[in-house]
């Protein structure tokens, strides 16, 4: 009881972090920092399924939220890396790429509405994409050794 208490307010931290990074980094053509997809990808591999699941609906709902996209455009795609990710045991460097395929995922449901074209945000997305997800994994890992989530 008491972790679960724990992961839910760590959680809650990680993802309002989450999104006033988003929020404030600076974005080069179009492509920002996906520090919300990165938390996402890593709770899936560090968590319970569960609690891997709910982190990325809110996740995804936060960053729908913050960037004016239709209703569970960014869930969907959350959800569905949580569920590869947890589903097929996969290691977290499988989600590398994991950005350049947000980039497509937008592009297949929104279209003409992304600034600039397509081909350009996907190879700015796959380099920020795996950095990001590199400085969350171990800013996932301090912040389980500070928080104790590791112990029983």
């Amino acid at each position: 009881m008491k972790k679960d208490f724990a992961n839910l307010v760590l959680s809650v931290i990680v993802l309002v972090f989450g999104c006033a990074t988003e929020e404030l980094a600076p974005k080069v053509f179009g492509v920002g920092v996906p520090v919300l997809l990165s938390f996402a990808a890593c709770h899936a591999v560090r968590r319970t399924p569960l609690a891997g699941l709910l982190f990325a609906v809110a996740a995804g709902g936060a960053e729908d939220a913050l960037s004016s996209l239709p209703f569970a455009t960014s869930a969907g795609f959350f959800v569905a890396l949580a569920a590869l990710l947890r589903g097929f045991k996969l290691p977290l460097v499988v989600a590398a790429p994991a950005y350049c395929a947000y980039q497509l995922w937008l592009w297949v449901w929104l279209g003409a509405r992304l600034d600039g074209g397509v081909h350009v945000r996907m190879l700015v997305s796959l380099p920020v994409g795996a950095l990001t997800l590199l400085a969350v994994h171990f800013a996932m890992k301090w912040l389980d050794w500070k928080a104790a989530m590791d112990e029983d």
